[in-house]
């Protein structure tokens, strides 16, 4: 069941062969997973903390076809039963996926009402119950204070996976009714042999990408196959310009209006930190780092869901990203 309220199912098929198997950085994880299953001794609830690119939601998925698969070799979903078949054509009985009933927007009370009420039913497959929340920490109060029956009173063969990319933001209520799992960056060498495998055929510099996407396996592979790569290059180029006085930092502002914000500002704070540790290393400018921290702020209401005025926030921050090097001209 996909909980997701405008969301439609084949808007949230999961693809079978991409989450069979964890992630290669995932094995350790993976491992004391399947331990635990066989041991019977699985919490009720595990919190995936992580940044988003390192691929919370593939290995929540990858739980799930554990879980459901009825013939499962070697600790892995075999792909060809029905449970796996059916939570890949995203109408498995027992399959629950919560999320925002828009990207950026909070998971609403009516939602986990519904998924209380749902959860509570007997599994129809006879096996375990699956419940992915992402991302917990859009949850709003009222939605968190309903789930919290669900995590104090657990249903048997029931299992909540909530994936969190700002853990701090999830109520303590939530966290401390959860195992939290904390899922790191891997290293350069086992994200670029990965990438190096999924794009096959593709003309591109693998390590430059992964730079440019932070070290983030899965941002950089959406790099790769998207547009998002190009995008992300033509914003670095305007602020390039405004820096050297090419640009005017209002036509700046209206040309990015055609971004999403919420990766518009993830862009700008990845290049200024980048020219700090790097091009300005040697030239340190105090200017650049309040500059920082008025980003972060700024990606904070982003992330709210309040009503932003994104044009008037561009134009703010651009016309002081502007006056910085106005005076080392």
């Amino acid at each position: 069941m996909i909980i997701t309220g405008n969301v439609s199912v084949s808007e949230t098929t999961i693809n079978l062969k991409d989450y069979l198997l964890p992630l290669p950085w995932h094995g350790e994880f993976w491992q004391s997973f399947n331990d635990r299953i066989d041991s019977q001794r699985l919490p009720h609830a595990i919190m995936l903390n992580a940044l988003e690119g390192v691929g919370a939601e593939s290995l929540a998925y990858s739980m799930a076809y554990r879980l459901l698969c009825t013939n499962v070799q070697s600790g892995v979903a075999c792909g060809r039963c029905s449970g796996c078949l059916t939570l890949a054509a995203g109408t498995h009985p027992d399959f629950f996926y919560v999320a925002p009933e828009e990207k950026g927007k909070q998971i609403l009370v009516k939602q986990i009402r519904k998924l209380c009420e749902s959860v509570v039913k007997t599994s129809q497959q006879g096996g375990w119950k699956v419940v992915v929340i992402n991302p917990a920490d859009s949850m709003n109060r009222n939605a968190a204070n309903a789930l919290l029956k669900s995590l104090e009173e657990p249903e048997a063969n029931t299992i909540l996976i909530l994936i969190s990319n700002r853990l701090s933001v999830v109520p303590t209520t939530i966290r401390s009714r959860c195992q939290i799992e904390s899922l790191s960056v891997p290293s350069k060498e086992i994200a670029s042999q990965w990438l190096s495998g999924k794009a096959e055929g593709k003309q591109v510099n693998i390590d430059e990408v992964l730079e440019i996407a932070n070290g983030l396996p899965l941002l950089a592979l959406d790099y790769i196959q998207g547009d998002g790569l190009e995008n992300r290059q033509q914003v670095e180029a305007l602020l390039d310009a405004m820096r050297h006085a090419n640009e005017t930092p209002l036509l700046v502002a209206q040309a990015c209006q055609k971004y999403p914000p919420d990766d518009l500002i993830d862009w700008i704070l990845s290049y200024v930190h980048r020219l700090i540790v790097g091009e300005l290393q040697n030239k340190p400018n105090p200017a650049l780092f309040l500059f920082l921290d008025k980003l972060i702020q700024a990606r904070a209401w982003l992330l709210s869901s309040a009503n932003i005025n994104t044009q008037l926030l561009w134009e703010e921050l651009f016309i002081e990203w502007a006056q910085i090097f106005q005076s080392q001209r």
